[in-house]
């Protein structure tokens, strides 16, 4: 590729990475709409009730505040936040939460029945999924930062979020991992996922949790290393396990592992379970140690891999 001269506006934090607004949190308390981002549809401001939550604002503060009572959540009890589309037609956003000046989590939300929002996954700590930061490391180790490029957020579900990296006058795409950072084997569209490269993944197929659920049940474990025992490798084809021994297995303080096989299984991604969240929509949510801690939705874990005791 033919070198650019320019100045620091190919930077990470220049136009390519800022092309949709985001969306922040003036406080941690005190949240005013913005109408980008929200959908066309969004009504005006309503007050939170503990029925609905009409506005994404109210629903993004009522997840954090449910989220904040729980260990390892405590910071975000003062946090504030911002909020990025995901791509075209996806109808969701992830949610950056910050505080005391540091990336200290995530959400990532989508839209479902009028004045719904749908808590599709989440995680605490210093790496959450989309980080900026994240991407311009990256960017600076592929060599990409001092180039004009353009960048796109995608996200397919769970374990299935992409940065899209566009450089000018390039014969390729680079597809870079939203939550490691990491570089994907591919460098075009052919083994994203079908199902949802058309506009508006069915946010059914995740969760029913919205804002006026609550977490009823939880447990936490010491995760293992992934690399440490490898039946993820030897046994490809893993049996479904039922959730009730997946809680049986972190009670007993077992260190099971989940191993899933994405994008046409040019990529696995081995994972060590370290508890679970069951909230009040039924949704259980599987705690996983990937840098920092993240929870996926158990059913959507079925359909893409196995658990291995």
């Amino acid at each position: 590729m033919k070198k650019f001269t320019f100045a620091l506006v190919s930077l990470l934090l220049g136009t390519s990475l800022l092309a949709a607004w985001p969306l922040e949190s003036p406080s941690a308390h005190a949240v005013e709409e913005t109408k980008p981002a929200a959908p066309p549809s969004a009504p005006p401001k309503e007050p939170a009730t503990d029925i609905a939550a009409p506005t994404l604002q109210a629903a993004v503060e009522r997840f954090m505040k449910q989220l904040a009572l729980q260990p390892g959540f405590e910071p975000w009890q003062q946090a504030t936040w911002t909020s990025y589309p995901l791509g075209p037609g996806m109808h969701g956003w992830v949610i950056i939460v910050s505080a005391e000046g540091s990336e200290a989590g995530y959400l990532v939300i989508h839209s479902g029945e009028t004045d719904t929002y749908r808590l599709t996954e989440y995680g605490k700590g210093s790496y959450p999924l989309f980080s900026l930061q994240t991407l311009h490391r990256s960017l600076v180790q592929l060599e990409l930062i001092e180039y004009p490029h353009q960048t796109e957020r995608l996200y397919f579900g769970p374990l299935q979020a992409l940065w899209k990296i566009t450089v000018q006058n390039a014969d390729r795409i680079w597809y870079i991992d939203a939550k490691t950072g990491e570089e994907m084997p591919f460098t075009g569209d052919a083994k994203l996922p079908k199902s949802n490269a058309a506009p508006a993944p069915n946010v059914q197929a995740f969760t029913t949790t919205d804002a006026k659920h609550t977490i009823k049940e939880s447990g936490q474990s010491e995760p293992a290393e992934p690399y440490a025992r490898l039946p993820w490798v030897q046994s490809k084809s893993g049996k479904p396990m039922p959730f009730d021994d997946l809680k049986q297995l972190i009670a007993q303080g077992s260190k099971p592992v989940y191993a899933a096989q994405l994008y046409e299984g040019s990529v696995t991604v081995p994972l060590p379970v370290a508890g679970f969240q069951v909230w009040s929509s039924g949704d259980r949510f599987v705690q996983f140690r990937q840098d920092d801690d993240r929870f996926l939705p158990y059913e959507a874990l079925q359909r893409l891999g196995s658990f291995y005791p």
